[in-house]
Protein backbone atom coordinates (compact mmCIF):
# COMPACT_ATOMS: atom_id res chain seq x y z
CA UNK A 1 0.00 0.00 0.00
CA UNK A 2 1.15 3.20 -0.60
CA UNK A 3 0.62 7.07 -0.18
CA UNK A 4 1.72 10.16 -2.08
CA UNK A 5 3.84 12.84 0.08
CA UNK A 6 4.48 15.70 -1.78
CA UNK A 7 4.31 14.07 -5.34
CA UNK A 8 5.93 11.17 -4.65
CA UNK A 9 4.66 7.54 -3.63
CA UNK A 10 6.02 6.36 -0.07
CA UNK A 11 5.13 2.73 0.53
CA UNK A 12 3.46 2.53 3.64
CA UNK A 13 3.20 -1.32 4.32
CA UNK A 14 5.07 -2.97 7.09
CA UNK A 15 8.46 -4.14 6.35
CA UNK A 16 8.11 -7.93 7.07
CA UNK A 17 4.70 -7.45 4.85
CA UNK A 18 7.51 -6.27 2.17
CA UNK A 19 9.80 -8.54 2.71
CA UNK A 20 7.08 -11.04 2.11
CA UNK A 21 5.71 -10.19 -1.18
CA UNK A 22 9.30 -9.81 -2.51
CA UNK A 23 9.88 -13.52 -1.32
CA UNK A 24 6.62 -14.86 -3.07
CA UNK A 25 7.50 -12.63 -6.36
CA UNK A 26 11.16 -14.14 -6.31
CA UNK A 27 9.86 -17.77 -5.77
CA UNK A 28 7.27 -17.28 -8.51
CA UNK A 29 8.32 -19.70 -11.88
CA UNK A 30 7.58 -18.81 -15.34
CA UNK A 31 4.57 -20.75 -15.28
CA UNK A 32 3.35 -19.01 -12.38
CA UNK A 33 4.13 -15.43 -14.62
CA UNK A 34 3.06 -16.42 -17.14
CA UNK A 35 -0.65 -17.23 -15.56
CA UNK A 36 -1.32 -13.64 -14.39
CA UNK A 37 -1.12 -10.50 -16.33
CA UNK A 38 -0.27 -8.76 -13.54
CA UNK A 39 2.71 -11.00 -12.92
CA UNK A 40 4.76 -10.81 -15.95
CA UNK A 41 8.31 -11.14 -15.85
CA UNK A 42 9.15 -7.48 -14.83
CA UNK A 43 11.77 -6.82 -12.83
CA UNK A 44 10.30 -5.34 -9.12
CA UNK A 45 11.74 -2.40 -8.24
CA UNK A 46 12.95 -1.00 -4.51
CA UNK A 47 13.12 2.80 -3.94
CA UNK A 48 14.27 4.83 -1.15
CA UNK A 49 13.29 8.11 -0.88
CA UNK A 50 14.19 10.81 1.97
CA UNK A 51 13.51 14.25 2.13
CA UNK A 52 16.33 15.06 -0.07
CA UNK A 53 15.01 13.02 -2.86
CA UNK A 54 11.36 14.38 -2.62
CA UNK A 55 13.42 17.54 -2.95
CA UNK A 56 15.37 17.35 -6.17
CA UNK A 57 12.00 15.28 -7.29
CA UNK A 58 10.22 18.44 -6.58
CA UNK A 59 12.92 20.36 -9.26
CA UNK A 60 13.44 16.94 -11.47
CA UNK A 61 9.41 15.83 -12.46
CA UNK A 62 11.59 12.99 -14.90
CA UNK A 63 12.86 11.94 -11.34
CA UNK A 64 9.55 11.79 -8.83
CA UNK A 65 8.29 9.99 -12.40
CA UNK A 66 11.13 7.32 -12.14
CA UNK A 67 10.52 6.96 -8.01
CA UNK A 68 6.87 6.54 -8.64
CA UNK A 69 7.06 3.30 -10.91
CA UNK A 70 8.73 1.34 -8.23
CA UNK A 71 6.95 -1.36 -6.84
CA UNK A 72 8.07 -0.54 -3.47
CA UNK A 73 9.22 2.76 -2.05
CA UNK A 74 10.72 2.71 1.14
CA UNK A 75 9.86 5.42 3.78
CA UNK A 76 14.01 5.85 4.65
CA UNK A 77 14.01 8.90 6.58
CA UNK A 78 12.93 10.71 9.97
CA UNK A 79 11.96 13.42 7.63
CA UNK A 80 9.35 10.87 5.36
CA UNK A 81 7.68 9.26 9.21
CA UNK A 82 7.30 12.77 10.22
CA UNK A 83 5.35 13.83 6.72
CA UNK A 84 3.24 11.06 6.79
CA UNK A 85 2.04 11.55 10.07
CA UNK A 86 1.44 15.56 9.44
CA UNK A 87 -0.02 14.79 5.87
CA UNK A 88 -2.26 11.66 6.57
CA UNK A 89 -2.23 11.12 10.48
CA UNK A 90 -0.55 7.43 9.55
CA UNK A 91 2.24 6.45 12.10
CA UNK A 92 4.70 4.47 10.17
CA UNK A 93 7.98 3.22 11.27
CA UNK A 94 11.23 4.48 8.92
CA UNK A 95 12.70 1.00 7.22
CA UNK A 96 16.16 2.19 6.32
CA UNK A 97 17.73 0.94 3.14
CA UNK A 98 20.90 -0.65 4.44
CA UNK A 99 18.83 -2.88 6.67
CA UNK A 100 16.37 -3.67 4.18
CA UNK A 101 19.07 -4.44 1.74
CA UNK A 102 20.28 -7.01 4.78
CA UNK A 103 17.05 -8.64 5.25
CA UNK A 104 17.41 -9.37 1.22
CA UNK A 105 20.40 -10.67 1.85
CA UNK A 106 19.54 -12.71 4.60
CA UNK A 107 16.52 -14.23 2.13
CA UNK A 108 18.77 -14.63 -0.63
CA UNK A 109 21.44 -17.05 1.22
CA UNK A 110 18.39 -18.77 2.38
CA UNK A 111 16.44 -19.66 -0.41
CA UNK A 112 19.71 -19.75 -2.47
CA UNK A 113 19.25 -17.06 -4.68
CA UNK A 114 22.20 -15.55 -6.47
CA UNK A 115 22.97 -11.65 -5.67
CA UNK A 116 24.97 -8.68 -7.33
CA UNK A 117 26.45 -5.57 -6.30
CA UNK A 118 26.97 -2.73 -8.59
CA UNK A 119 28.34 0.68 -8.26
CA UNK A 120 30.54 2.17 -5.01
CA UNK A 121 33.79 4.19 -5.42
CA UNK A 122 36.65 2.01 -7.10
CA UNK A 123 36.16 -1.68 -5.51
CA UNK A 124 33.80 -1.06 -2.39
CA UNK A 125 30.91 -3.42 -4.28
CA UNK A 126 33.62 -5.78 -4.31
CA UNK A 127 34.48 -5.92 -0.28
CA UNK A 128 30.83 -5.00 0.75
CA UNK A 129 30.03 -8.25 -1.25
CA UNK A 130 33.09 -10.07 0.55
CA UNK A 131 31.75 -8.80 3.69
CA UNK A 132 28.43 -10.25 3.37
CA UNK A 133 29.54 -13.65 2.02
CA UNK A 134 31.74 -13.45 5.68
CA UNK A 135 28.61 -13.19 7.05
CA UNK A 136 26.18 -15.34 5.40
CA UNK A 137 28.60 -18.30 3.99
CA UNK A 138 28.20 -19.78 0.69
CA UNK A 139 26.06 -16.29 -0.10
CA UNK A 140 26.50 -16.47 -3.96
CA UNK A 141 27.13 -13.18 -5.88
CA UNK A 142 29.17 -11.58 -8.23
CA UNK A 143 30.04 -8.15 -9.08
CA UNK A 144 30.81 -5.78 -12.03
CA UNK A 145 32.75 -3.00 -12.05
CA UNK A 146 31.09 0.33 -13.64
CA UNK A 147 31.96 3.34 -15.68
CA UNK A 148 32.08 6.42 -14.07
CA UNK A 149 28.54 8.02 -14.51
CA UNK A 150 27.24 11.68 -14.28
CA UNK A 151 24.23 12.80 -15.09
CA UNK A 152 23.84 15.74 -17.78
CA UNK A 153 21.79 19.15 -18.03
CA UNK A 154 18.90 16.89 -19.56
CA UNK A 155 18.91 14.52 -16.60
CA UNK A 156 20.50 11.60 -18.59
CA UNK A 157 22.86 9.19 -17.46
CA UNK A 158 26.44 9.76 -19.77
CA UNK A 159 29.95 7.99 -19.38
CA UNK A 160 32.09 10.36 -17.27
CA UNK A 161 35.12 9.59 -20.07
CA UNK A 162 33.41 10.36 -23.09
CA UNK A 163 30.69 12.71 -21.74
CA UNK A 164 28.61 10.31 -24.64
CA UNK A 165 25.01 8.55 -23.24
CA UNK A 166 25.70 4.84 -22.32
CA UNK A 167 25.59 2.73 -25.36
CA UNK A 168 23.04 0.03 -25.24
CA UNK A 169 24.94 -2.43 -25.75
CA UNK A 170 26.70 -2.27 -21.96
CA UNK A 171 23.37 -2.78 -20.78
CA UNK A 172 22.92 -5.79 -22.99
CA UNK A 173 25.43 -7.96 -22.04
CA UNK A 174 24.81 -7.06 -18.12
CA UNK A 175 21.18 -8.03 -18.77
CA UNK A 176 22.40 -10.86 -20.69
CA UNK A 177 24.77 -11.95 -17.43
CA UNK A 178 22.12 -11.55 -15.32
CA UNK A 179 19.71 -13.55 -16.62
CA UNK A 180 21.83 -16.42 -18.15
CA UNK A 181 23.69 -16.38 -14.60
CA UNK A 182 20.24 -16.83 -13.08
CA UNK A 183 20.66 -13.70 -10.35
CA UNK A 184 17.94 -12.54 -8.35
CA UNK A 185 18.58 -10.05 -6.35
CA UNK A 186 20.77 -6.84 -7.65
CA UNK A 187 21.79 -4.15 -5.55
CA UNK A 188 23.05 -0.52 -7.09
CA UNK A 189 24.79 2.00 -4.78
CA UNK A 190 25.83 4.75 -7.57
CA UNK A 191 23.95 7.66 -5.37
CA UNK A 192 20.96 9.71 -6.47
CA UNK A 193 19.50 10.26 -9.09
CA UNK A 194 22.17 7.74 -10.97
CA UNK A 195 21.46 4.24 -9.67
CA UNK A 196 17.52 5.23 -10.40
CA UNK A 197 17.91 6.07 -14.27
CA UNK A 198 20.60 3.31 -14.00
CA UNK A 199 17.69 0.31 -13.05
CA UNK A 200 15.49 1.78 -15.15
CA UNK A 201 17.59 1.71 -18.02
CA UNK A 202 18.91 -2.17 -16.80
CA UNK A 203 15.03 -2.85 -16.24
CA UNK A 204 14.29 -2.16 -19.79
CA UNK A 205 16.83 -4.86 -21.37
CA UNK A 206 15.90 -7.61 -18.67
CA UNK A 207 12.29 -7.18 -19.84
CA UNK A 208 13.34 -7.41 -23.43
CA UNK A 209 15.71 -10.61 -22.73
CA UNK A 210 12.64 -11.76 -20.75
CA UNK A 211 14.34 -12.60 -17.50
CA UNK A 212 13.40 -14.59 -14.67
CA UNK A 213 12.11 -12.61 -11.85
CA UNK A 214 14.54 -10.29 -10.61
CA UNK A 215 14.79 -7.55 -7.60
CA UNK A 216 16.76 -4.14 -8.53
CA UNK A 217 17.14 -2.21 -5.41
CA UNK A 218 18.59 1.52 -4.92
CA UNK A 219 20.84 1.30 -1.92
CA UNK A 220 22.85 4.57 -1.95
CA UNK A 221 25.53 4.59 0.42
CA UNK A 222 25.30 1.17 1.64
CA UNK A 223 28.04 -0.66 0.18
CA UNK A 224 30.10 1.71 1.96
CA UNK A 225 29.23 0.75 5.43
CA UNK A 226 28.85 -2.79 5.01
CA UNK A 227 32.49 -2.89 3.76
CA UNK A 228 33.56 -0.67 6.90
CA UNK A 229 34.92 1.87 5.00
CA UNK A 230 31.90 4.52 6.85
CA UNK A 231 30.99 3.79 10.14
CA UNK A 232 27.30 3.67 11.16
CA UNK A 233 25.22 5.14 14.06
CA UNK A 234 25.26 2.99 16.70
CA UNK A 235 21.57 1.10 17.18
CA UNK A 236 20.44 3.77 20.35
CA UNK A 237 20.66 7.02 18.28
CA UNK A 238 19.10 4.85 15.16
CA UNK A 239 16.45 4.56 17.59
CA UNK A 240 16.13 8.00 18.28
CA UNK A 241 15.81 9.20 14.88
CA UNK A 242 19.36 10.85 14.44
CA UNK A 243 21.12 9.09 12.43
CA UNK A 244 21.13 12.04 10.14
CA UNK A 245 22.76 13.79 12.36
CA UNK A 246 25.28 11.43 13.26
CA UNK A 247 26.42 11.66 9.93
CA UNK A 248 26.93 14.63 9.95
CA UNK A 249 29.13 15.36 12.66
CA UNK A 250 30.79 12.11 10.91
CA UNK A 251 30.90 13.94 7.85
CA UNK A 252 30.66 17.59 8.28
CA UNK A 253 30.58 18.00 4.48
CA UNK A 254 27.16 16.80 4.46
CA UNK A 255 25.79 20.01 5.74
CA UNK A 256 24.57 21.31 2.29
CA UNK A 257 22.54 17.87 1.80
CA UNK A 258 21.18 18.08 5.43
CA UNK A 259 19.58 21.49 4.68
CA UNK A 260 17.00 19.93 2.23
CA UNK A 261 15.41 18.07 5.40
CA UNK A 262 14.68 21.75 6.67
CA UNK A 263 13.43 22.72 3.30
CA UNK A 264 11.57 19.35 3.09
CA UNK A 265 9.73 20.46 6.54
CA UNK A 266 8.85 24.20 5.57
CA UNK A 267 7.12 22.79 2.10
CA UNK A 268 5.46 19.74 4.46
CA UNK A 269 4.31 22.43 6.30
CA UNK A 270 3.14 24.58 3.84
CA UNK A 271 1.31 22.28 2.07
CA UNK A 272 -0.19 20.29 4.31
CA UNK A 273 -1.80 24.37 6.31
CA UNK A 274 -1.50 26.64 3.64
CA UNK A 275 -2.28 25.10 0.38
CA UNK A 276 -5.51 22.93 -0.92
CA UNK A 277 -3.81 19.59 -1.19
CA UNK A 278 -3.66 18.78 -4.54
Amino acid sequence: MKKQLLGVNITISPKDEIVTSIRAYLRKTDADLAEKHSMKKAPFLVVTPNPEQIMYAEKHPDFAKLLNTADVALPDGIGIVWGMKRFFGISISRISGIDFMQDLVHEAHRNNWKIACFGGWGTVSAKALQELQNTYVGLNGWTETLPEFEIDASNQLITKSTGLPIETEFFEKLARRITDGETRLIFVGLGVPKQEIFMSLLKKQLMQQKSGPVVLMAVGGSFDMIAGFIPRAPSWIRAGGLEWLYRLVKEPWRWKRQLQLILFVLLVIRERFFHTKK
